[in-house]
């Protein structure tokens, strides 16, 4: 017996009472055998093994180990706040913090993003077969101080509640692949100077708002913007709070937003490269001053951007 494939192999099979011997052959690992192979199957198996091939060129070196695993967390340790990559070996689904997350068919594998809540205590938590270990994290805080006109806007919930319908729509459907190569790390859409790190606790006028789910950079207006890697713009128009705002699709639901723009580029369907000017700094809707707001959704939680500068998901299984 002899596989040429994982799927595909022969066996010489000697019946009793006969002199010679017949070929038979699989095209399901062993499961069933025949005396012919068709082209479907051949067919089949191209193709699979082309997807594999694609797949393993995410990973890199780390293409057989990740592959060969049941499951493998990118990274297998993170912090409130932050996103893991999870690969499986198997269709289904995985069970987070008290919701199911679809794994999307990728080459051999099954993938989602998990983000991990920012309130999370530390501690391990299973993930398939696998411990996702998460560290403790403290974030500073922040004062700010707005205009009464400014402020006013925060209470005009009927227009803040249409346009959260208008983004949950733009956001509800994601491409079912990684639209980003390879060897394309994402980038941070500009090089301004970071006035508000990403989970800062932030108290407006004296009272308490929340976390700083993003990270802002200051600069100057006008200063052009880039898309943080590929993908395809999901909605590009002026909103309530955040004015000119563009989110940007990179697959498997993950998503990067870009707010308080004086100018956008790009519309709703279009198709942008990693690089490409998508608008331009400005301070629209409930702003201080022109700052790029910037952060990554996943699956409607929005995750620390600062994991994806430099690198793309598949290499944070290294860290």
């Amino acid at each position: 017996m002899q596989f040429v494939t994982e799927k595909i192999g022969w066996q010489l099979v000697k019946d009793p009472g006969r002199s010679d011997s017949r070929l038979m052959i699989t095209a399901d690992g062993g499961n069933t055998w025949s005396d012919e192979l068709t082209d479907n199957a051949m067919a089949s198996e191209r193709e699979r093994l082309k997807a594999m091939e694609r797949e393993a060129a995410y990973f890199g070196d780390a293409a057989a180990a990740a592959m060969r695993a049941e499951w493998t967390l990118m990274p297998d340790t993170a912090a409130p706040g932050d996103v893991i990559l999870v690969r499986s070996s198997r269709a289904g689904s995985v069970s987070w913090q008290g919701k199911d997350y679809r794994l999307t068919p990728f080459g051999a594998g099954y993938y989602t993003y998990l983000p991990i809540p920012i309130q999370l205590k530390p501690g391990r938590y299973p993930v398939g077969d696998r411990m996702l270990t998460v560290v403790s994290k403290t974030f500073d805080t922040q004062y700010l101080k707005v205009t009464g006109e400014q402020e006013s806007m925060r209470q005009n919930t009927k227009r803040i509640q249409e346009d959260q319908r208008k983004i949950d729509r733009a956001r509800s459907e994601s491409q079912p692949d990684f639209l980003f190569s390879p060897d394309s790390a994402f980038v941070q859409p500009i090089q301004g100077r970071l006035t508000t790190p990403y989970g800062f606790t932030r108290y407006v006028n004296g009272k308490f708002d929340g976390s700083h789910p993003a990270i802002d950079l200051a600069a100057v207006t006008g200063t052009p913007v880039q898309a943080t890697n590929d993908g395809i713009v999901v909605l590009a128009e002026e909103l309530y709070l955040t004015g000119n705002s563009v989110y940007i699709d990179h697959g498997m639901h993950l998503f990067s937003q870009y707010a308080h723009l004086s100018k956008i580029n790009v519309r709703a369907g279009d198709r942008v490269k990693k690089g490409d000017i998508i608008g331009l700094v400005g301070s629209t809707g409930f702003s201080t001053g022109p700052h790029l707001h910037f952060t990554f959704w996943a699956h409607n939680v929005p995750v620390n951007p600062n994991l994806f500068f430099g690198k793309t998901p598949f290499q944070w299984m290294a860290e």
